[in-house]
């Protein structure tokens, strides 16, 4: 069995990204990056799960598309598991593998834009957020009613 069919048999029994990160990463990516879709949508491209409705990349986003994966991909143990998880995603997206390691960290670079640092500011924060969510007990956190 490979490493792509492993993960998409693990794919398909627990999540790949976490559940936190990938709501965080709904919110900054929504409607931006990806066409609009429900939370809970996202979640199931985001793992690669085959259920739930496509998530198609928006004209022109590939670039921030690429430094998203790359900051997912990070989060997810075993490493070798992120690296799959970014190929998988990446191929869902229709974004190639040498466009990726060409670009993944282009949002980072001395002469971006002010679009672009704000992006990659907002996918370092939603990072941030889920590991501190994470690391916080369950009595301790704040659900909204």
């Amino acid at each position: 069995m490979t490493g792509t069919e492993l993960l998409q048999e693990t794919s398909g029994c627990i999540d790949i990204v976490d559940l936190a990160l990938c709501l965080f990463i709904h919110e900054v990516c929504n409607d931006c990056q990806f066409e609009h879709v429900s939370g809970s949508d996202f979640a199931y491209f985001m793992n690669l799960k085959l259920t739930g409705r496509a998530v198609a990349v928006r004209p022109k986003e590939n670039l921030r598309v690429c430094y998203m994966v790359f900051s997912v991909s990070q989060t997810i143990r075993p490493r070798e598991r992120g690296k799959l998880w970014a190929e998988e995603f990446l191929k869902r997206c229709g974004i190639s593998k040498s466009y990726y390691d060409k670009h993944r960290g282009d949002v980072c670079g001395k002469g971006t834009t002010k679009e672009n640092r704000n992006f990659r500011e907002s996918i370092d924060k939603a990072v941030e957020s889920a590991k501190r969510l994470k690391l916080r007990p369950m009595a301790a956190r704040q659900f909204p009613i």
